[in-house]
């Protein structure tokens, strides 16, 4: 009886501690499970399966300090929902884990994080399912790394938004890791919207630019990227560019985009995707995807094994947030 009591203490102070402590900020739950019964054929071998589209959670807080200032932090783990395992082994919050400090001079950021520059440009280009799951953007060239970032974000500033980051490495001496650099800005203003990116890693560099249009039912977006990474002693030079196209009728969405990349020497790569959004709430949608990876010249782009390889992949999924 006197175990049961105590328990039944410990519990009610904990409240209470609990209760101090979130008069003055908030932790938020929230996440996603996305998935899909997918038929992918790369090659000549077809494989079905349930796939999973880049199911995750995590938790949000935040806390005011006054004088407009705030305190917060992201944790955030991915996993695969078709089997419960966590998608990084050797990082259990491997999508996000930042501390933040903001305040009327921008926001500063710390810890683990993607890109500035990709949310500016691809991300904001994939407008079908969110740049997740089987037919997501396999041309983009990703550069840098998540980990040991420092980022800041400026105000808006008449719709324009900069932000730039850099990923300390930590070398030990003697060695020849390299910090990575990235740079992104966003402006809104009307119906438009435009992204710019860049990163810089070591010898390797990336820039990119993004346009959106809207109006009414229809949204178009598209962006160029140039990218230079070294192979083999030389600087391996990659164009790739992509246009997209959404049109909304009443709970459904209809959506297409198409991709194609000029890599080194006369290698180049096609990727299109065709899909349809049918939402049944604000938190819960049903989809149907078909997507298409084509290399050619001796292109090795996406999951592809060997050079040459295609890959045509048709998913019909179920995407839950919380």
């Amino acid at each position: 009886m006197n175990f049961s009591v105590n328990k039944i203490v410990a519990a009610c102070g904990l409240v209470a501690v609990s209760t101090c402590a979130l008069a003055d900020s908030s932790v938020n739950v929230y996440g996603r499970i996305d998935a899909s019964i997918a038929s992918v054929k790369a090659g000549g071998e077809r494989t079905n399966r349930v796939d999973n589209g880049g199911s995750y959670f995590g938790f949000k807080g935040v806390e005011a300090l006054g004088n407009g200032l705030k305190a917060g932090f992201i944790l955030e783990s991915g996993f695969d929902a078709d089997t419960g395992a966590n998608t990084d082994a050797t990082s259990f919050f491997n999508n996000r884990s930042e501390l933040f400090l903001q305040g009327n001079f921008g926001t500063v950021r710390m810890g683990r994080f993607l890109n500035p520059s990709y949310y500016a440009v691809a991300d904001r280009a994939s407008l079908h399912n969110e740049d997740y799951g089987i037919t997501y953007d396999q041309l983009y060239v990703y550069q840098g790394s998540d980990a040991n970032r420092v980022a800041y974000t400026s105000p808006v500033f008449s719709g324009l938004t900069v932000e730039s980051s850099v990923s300390l490495h930590e070398r030990a001496a003697g060695s020849n890791n390299k910090n990575a650099y990235d740079l992104a800005a966003n402006y809104d203003r009307g119906n438009w919207s435009f992204g710019a990116g860049y990163g810089e890693h070591g010898d390797d560099q990336q820039y990119a630019l993004r346009a959106t249009w809207t109006q009414d039912a229809w949204t178009v977006s598209g962006y160029h990227q140039r990218s230079e990474e070294m192979a083999g002693g030389f600087k391996a030079k990659t164009n790739v560019t992509r246009a997209a196209v959404a049109y909304a009728m009443g709970a459904g969405e209809v959506h297409a985009n198409y991709g194609h990349a000029n890599a080194a020497g006369a290698a180049e790569a096609n990727q299109w995707t065709v899909g349809y959004n049918h939402h049944l709430s604000k938190r819960t949608k049903v989809y149907a995807f078909y997507s298409q990876i084509q290399n050619k010249n001796g292109a090795q782009f996406g999951d592809a094994l060997m050079a040459n390889e295609d890959q045509k992949s048709l998913s019909v999924g179920v995407r839950h947030n919380f």
